[in-house]
């Protein structure tokens, strides 16, 4: 699968380059030596741009990560742009293999069903541990919850679901577990994708979060844990179905 460059007229010369058209918006006449700016992007800011890429699926499964290319793109050496990328492979983003570089790991069924039921586990953990406190931001999560119904694209539900799911878990106490719930939520974010593209979905876990911020409301913070699960259990059964379908 192969994204079109953002100009028009424009042809791949190169299966590679194809695969990395998406960075057109980085493109920049030819490099001449002193060229570089002298405030060049780091590996956190290359780490930063491919991740965006990845999780918004204009870096699609499969696509492949030229080292050389991307630096020339981003306009910094091959090193910050490994290490952005063996980072990305140790957070499950993409893999490398020997003589062929690194490429935007596959959506996996198998990994679908470890992440989601492990985040809604956590996220329910959030919300029983932090307890009355939550009723403090009963307003803005609903606010946050009807800006994702309101949403036009795929990239703007996933944004505001985010939104909901980051605010539920703001006031908890447990830093370590806080942590993890922020590391896993990333991965799951590719899948979500999935979900979200389905627009006649968005109602589907707009209604879930209302049982989620309801339990708060009520002071039950036990039927809030629980509708934490069944968004993440029917988010997780309507993901893998799709995946199917591609197959």
């Amino acid at each position: 699968m192969r994204f079109p460059l953002r100009c028009a007229g424009y042809q791949p010369r190169t299966a590679e380059e194809g695969d990395l058209a998406v960075f057109a918006p980085w493109t920049r006449p030819p490099m001449r030596k002193g060229d570089l700016p002298a405030t060049a992007p780091g590996r956190d800011h290359v780490h930063k741009a491919l991740l965006e890429k990845v999780l918004k699926a204009e870096l699609p499964p499969g696509a492949r990560l030229v080292e050389a290319q991307i630096a020339a793109l981003l306009g910094v050496s091959r090193t910050p742009v490994r290490e952005a990328l063996l980072r990305m492979e140790r957070e499950g983003f993409v893999v490398g293999e020997p003589n062929r570089g690194f490429s935007v790991s596959a959506l996996d069924e198998r990994a679908a069903r470890e992440i989601f039921p492990i985040v809604g586990a956590l996220q329910g953990l959030a919300v029983v541990e932090t307890g009355p406190i939550l009723a403090s931001i009963v307003s803005p999560l609903r606010r946050a919850n009807e800006q994702m119904r309101a949403s036009a694209t795929p990239v703007e539900a996933m944004a505001a679901d985010s939104d909901f799911h980051g605010l539920l878990v703001s006031l908890c106490p447990n830093a370590r577990l806080i942590a993890l719930i922020e590391t896993l939520h990333k991965q799951l974010l590719r899948y979500e994708h999935v979900y979200m593209s389905d627009a006649s979905l968005i109602e589907t876990s707009f209604a879930q979060h209302c049982d989620i911020v309801d339990g708060i409301e009520r002071g039950n913070f036990a039927a809030a844990e629980r509708a934490v699960r069944a968004n993440y259990a029917s988010g997780l059964a309507i993901v893998i179905s799709k995946l199917r379908e591609t197959i």
